[in-house]
């Protein structure tokens, strides 16, 4: 049997199938462009360190610490954001194709630790696989004999396809301490690769958090490279009164992997079928022009999509069974990978110990999505599958260069609607035993989609209190690309300063949950679980505190290393709006159905996009639910990141959930003469007690020039610890993992050779 997947260049997805569909793509430009500090999406990989200068207010006297943003700031081959046509990366054809959060980790450290002024450094984290890439680059090192072994962009990944997967280090920081060491010790995270340990001072990685071979990788087994995919979370939890730090690492099968795209819905529901038109078209395609083969493929893929993909639900297991028949029970073992959910603890000064986690039936987890957030209460680990999709559809960009109506044909068909609900599994700490080994969890089903949550340490009576964020009807691992159209219509226009931007669109309004779990259950309490959402409607316009795409939060001692938050009384949450050039036709057929756990209806939501949401914070009480203050952006100012910064005294009549500053990371839109618009980038201050206010000081710099932020944290102090307890040798670390490369490969000895010439000198001391 020959079935051909329709891939960018040779990647045949997991080495599925015996043949593949040969599709022409153009060499890389190595054309580069001086970088526009003043557009959109703009972010500079220049380090410096500045004191921005005060445009507005003044720095508040008492704020005190350090708060660390990770961000996305390019690649290798270029000089920063956005990916540019003709650019490296940035689709290698006259198309935008990257989205924004997929490059290298810039992270930003903001001082605030003499009084009434703020210092600002940034920095590259630079992990052994960065070196990798840029020693294949053609860009950085033209002629270099390792370059038919180079990164590219495929979506939310940087692959080679000899190497492995880039860890870029660019989604969040988590920070802990040991006692026994005293200062504060900073993890660097991604949602697939291992954490790193970073220095906080220098802002230089120090060391990986676990030996490679005890991570397992997310590609199937036999794929033997160096740079494992290893799917885990950007969130791990530390809890300072035990001194443990858990993680996640999860595989899926291959199945698990490409069902929930529509394309392979088609396949396995009515595979003989797609076979033998499959093979037709290729034979008529025999000698035929490069625009004849792009045109008659176009119009097989649109026989495809009108073709039902469930007319007989009894087709996947005889289509799956008949393909095992085939290629041998064996052979399907060996290329799939398996479902499987580890929980991880590092203590600081050991390697990881492991438990696989079941669910009560003693059987595997199968992982939908990803599990980019896991919490953590006093008895209980919180585990949840989040809608957050690393699955084929979000690792293309462009297979068809240059033919924008094929590369958005084959979005539609490899994409699919993430689930309007998502699954926690609780985890007892205390079945967390030495020595590892098999741990049931308690499965429960949250009524709406969740990515992001918080928990609360004390879990009285085994009761979990969970504070969620659910982005109803969108997709936050979608990105604007140059072939989207607005839903809406109009005239309205996708500005090209906004490619690759991220969660785009929603079909229904965010909502914000306290949901109430019996740890001992599973189940939730109904009469103690709400969900707020809010329109902001008044007097025919949206201008109140809304929850229309609900995103990032903080409050105080969020994630602290010192100390747990028994309950969290107050959230500062973002809410990004709506706006005509960020719903795009795509999401809106994606999660148009009527079917779906929704608020408002399809038509209802074109009506409210039209109408149009500013960006939003507001604080919001939790005990009831309630929104108690806001603050409404100007309709051209978009802010990311945002953190609580708390003052070290107190204030009277201020609660200590409120005695603080929030600091955000804002971009500000100038329309120019010429109808251009420029973008500036700012810090803001809000007094965590009187949102409404406006921000008491905005600052900013020429040279402090940021993307799009994400996830930050904020510590009381952040020093450099002269001998860190815990320090894997670089070489022993990736050698382990070139030496399971088939060894009469001679991809095994060139990889050995990149890593001793040009990876490994970066981590040892020169040689005298």
């Amino acid at each position: 049997m020959h079935l051909y997947y329709l891939a960018p260049r040779d990647w045949v997805l997991a080495g599925l199938w015996e043949g593949e569909f040969e599709i022409a793509v153009r060499p890389s430009s190595n054309e580069t462009t001086h970088m526009n500090n003043n557009l959109f999406a703009s972010a500079s990989r220049r380090e410096v360190h500045l004191t921005p200068q005060i445009l507005s207010g003044s720095v508040p006297e008492g704020l005190h610490g350090v708060v660390f943003i990770n961000s996305a700031c390019g690649t290798v081959n270029t000089e920063g954001m956005p990916y540019l046509p003709k650019y490296p990366d940035g689709s290698n054809c006259q198309e935008f194709g990257s989205p924004l959060i997929n490059g290298d980790g810039m992270l930003y450290r903001i001082d605030f630790s003499e009084s009434g002024r703020v210092a600002v450094r940034n920095g590259l984290l630079r992990p052994p696989c960065y070196y990798a890439d840029s020693a294949t680059s053609e860009q950085v090192s033209p002629g270099n004999p390792w370059a038919d072994l180079k990164f590219d962009n495929l979506g939310l990944a940087r692959i080679s396809m000899k190497l492995g997967t880039r860890n870029e280090l660019n989604t969040a920081v988590t920070p802990v301490r040991f006692k026994s060491e005293g200062a504060h010790r900073l993890l660097a995270t991604f949602d697939a690769g291992r954490p790193f340990e970073f220095d906080p001072e220098k802002l230089e990685l120090i060391t990986a958090i676990g030996r490679n071979t005890i991570w397992n990788s997310g590609l199937p087994p036999f794929l033997k490279q160096p740079l494992a995919m290893v799917l885990t979370t950007a969130h791990p939890v530390f809890d300072p009164d035990t001194e443990e730090l858990f993680t996640v690492n999860f595989t899926k099968t291959n199945k698990q992997m490409l069902m929930a795209t529509y394309i392979f819905g088609v396949l396995f529901h009515d595979l003989d079928w797609f076979v033998a038109e499959f093979r037709k078209l290729i034979a008529a395609l025999e000698g035929k022009s490069h625009q004849e083969k792009v045109e008659q493929t176009a119009a097989f893929l649109d026989t495809v999509h009108l073709r039902s993909p469930r007319k007989n639900p009894t087709w996947l297991h005889r289509a799956w069974n008949w393909v095992r028949h085939r290629i041998g029970s064996w052979f399907c073992r060996r290329i799939s990978n398996r479902n499987e959910v580890k929980v991880l603890r590092w203590q600081g000064k050991t390697d990881l110990d492991a438990w696989t986690i079941t669910d009560e039936n003693g059987d595997p987890i199968a992982i939908d999505y990803n599990m980019h957030q896991i919490g953590l209460s006093k008895d209980y680990l919180v585990l949840c599958d989040t809608n957050f999709k690393f699955t084929l559809d979000v690792m293309v960009n462009f297979p068809f260069q240059n033919e924008p109506v094929i590369d958005r044909f084959i979005r539609e068909l490899l994409g699919g609607a993430i689930n309007d609900y998502s699954h926690l599994y609780l985890v007892k700490r205390s079945d967390l035993k030495p020595g590892g080994g098999k741990v049931r969890a308690s499965k429960t089903r949250l009524p709406l989609e969740t990515v992001h949550f918080s928990v609360d340490y004390e879990n009285p009576g085994g009761q979990i209190t969970i504070h969620t964020a659910h982005n109803c009807s969108a997709c936050p691992a979608e990105w604007l690309r140059s072939y989207d159209e607005p839903a809406t219509g109009g005239g309205v226009q996708i500005d090209p300063q906004k490619m690759g931007l991220m969660a785009v669109g929603e079909m229904d309004i965010g909502k914000i949950g306290r949901v109430v779990v019996d740890g001992n259950t599973g189940k939730v309490i109904e009469d103690r679980t709400r969900f707020l959402h809010l329109t902001g409607e008044k007097d025919g316009a949206i201008t109140e505190a809304h929850t229309w795409a609900v995103g990032l939060y903080t409050y105080r001692d969020m994630l602290s290393p010192d100390l747990n938050v028994p309950k969290i009384e107050h959230v500062y949450w973002q809410s990004y709006g709506l706006r005509e050039d960020c719903l795009t036709r795509y999401i809106y057929d994606l999660y148009k159905d009527p079917k779906r756990n929704r608020t408002f209806s399809a038509e209802e939501m074109l009506s409210y996009t039209r109408m149009g949401a500013r960006f939003v914070l507001q604080c919001l009480e939790t005990a009831g639910l309630t929104s108690t203050d806001h603050y409404t952006f100007a309709q051209d100012q978009y802010f990311w990141s945002l953190q609580f910064v708390p003052f070290k005294e107190a204030r009277p009549g201020v609660p200590d959930s409120k005695n603080g500053c929030i600091l955000t990371t804002v971009i500000t839109g100038n329309a120019q003469p010429s109808g251009e618009m420029s973008y500036s980038r700012e810090l803001w201050l809000f007094d965590a007690n009187n949102l409404a206010a406006g921000p008491v000081c905005r600052m900013a710099h020429q040279d402090l020039v940021f993307g799009f932020t994400i996830h930050s944290v904020w510590v009381s102090e952040a020093v450099s610890v002269p001998t860190p307890s815990y320090v894997l040798p670089v070489r022993e670390d990736y050698d382990a993992m070139i030496a399971q490369m088939p060894k009469a490969n001679h991809l095994r000895v060139r990889t050995q050779e990149l890593f001793n010439q040009k990876v490994y000198p970066h981590f040892e001391p020169p040689k005298s």
